[in-house]
């Protein structure tokens, strides 16, 4: 097994979005995020696939996991129907140790006779100096062929980060 870098941008000023495609075969992807900051303290950072390079804003988005953390007990986070997806069921911000960092895989993402759903573990932490992590997954629920992802802040913009999509061979 191998990975075949697709796409990646490192951000380092304010940009409302970053959008990686090049999903064009029936492999599985993998995605991966570093050291993602937003603008706005305490905000979620979200995930949306792309179609033909634009975002689907739909209520087709589902997602579930399980919240570890280091400072109190382990929680679920999930949601049904939503526009969008939480990439993790914390939020981050614009502290200087408030990152957020992980890996997914997307599955059947360019088959346009099914669904695409993933896997996501990730680490982050807060403004206090918390851990946490969310171990789990979700599904965009149109049988449609994804070209790639979008990804932003619930509110404010992104001003770092290096995120990278990955084809594994």
């Amino acid at each position: 097994m191998g990975l075949t870098q697709v796409a990646t941008n490192t951000v380092s000023s304010a940009v409302s979005t970053v959008t990686l495609t090049g999903i064009d075969s029936d492999n599985t992807y993998m995605f991966t995020y570093a050291n993602w900051q937003g603008s706005v303290n305490d905000k979620y950072p979200y995930i949306r696939v792309t179609e033909s390079g634009t975002a689907n804003t739909g209520n087709n988005y589902n997602y579930a996991g399980r919240k570890l953390k280091t400072y109190s007990s382990f929680q679920h986070g999930y949601a049904y129907n939503q526009a969008q997806a939480r990439l993790a069921d914390e939020k981050i911000g614009d502290q200087d140790q408030e990152t957020a960092n992980g890996v997914m895989y997307f599955y059947n993402a360019n088959n346009s006779s099914e669904f695409t759903f993933w896997t996501t573990e990730n680490v982050n932490r807060d403004g206090g100096g918390n851990l946490m992590s969310m171990t789990g997954g979700g599904a965009f629920r149109v049988a449609s062929a994804v070209d790639g992802i979008q990804l932003y802040m619930e509110s404010g913009n992104i001003v770092s980060g290096t995120f990278t999509l990955y084809k594994v061979t």
